[in-house]
């Protein structure tokens, strides 16, 4: 799946949407937000790197990674989701399949997954 511009979540308002209307579970490393939006024209991803999560450095490592997850697994998601993807402050200890075991329990404890790729 291909993250374009129209597929990542960049103002506040949208963020907040997730955060006041949706659902969230957390993980060791993460947590994850969803909204399921009936008025969307496809899924939308955000994610949040807070300074806690380390330096600029760290915090661009952590979203390259994220974005890397959703490329991989973003088809299994429902057609009209906005997810949130936070780093939580011990993010920066984990792997790469750490953190990508970390978001697929996330996710499926949501009940969001799909099984079929659609």
């Amino acid at each position: 799946m291909e993250l374009t511009r129209q597929r990542r979540m960049r103002q506040w308002g949208e963020f907040q949407t997730v955060r006041s209307k949706g659902t969230s579970s957390g993980g060791r490393f993460l947590v994850v937000g969803s909204y399921l939006d009936p008025n969307a024209q496809g899924r939308r991803f955000g994610f949040i790197t807070s300074r806690k999560a380390g330096k600029a450095v760290t915090r661009n490592l952590l979203r390259r990674r994220f974005r890397e997850i959703v490329r991989k697994w973003g088809d299994h998601l429902p057609k009209n989701a906005m997810i949130v993807t936070i780093a939580r402050w011990r993010a920066h200890q984990a792997t790469y399949q750490q953190l990508e075991e970390d978001w697929l329990k996330t996710v499926k404890r949501l009940q969001i997954w799909q099984d079929h790729t659609s």
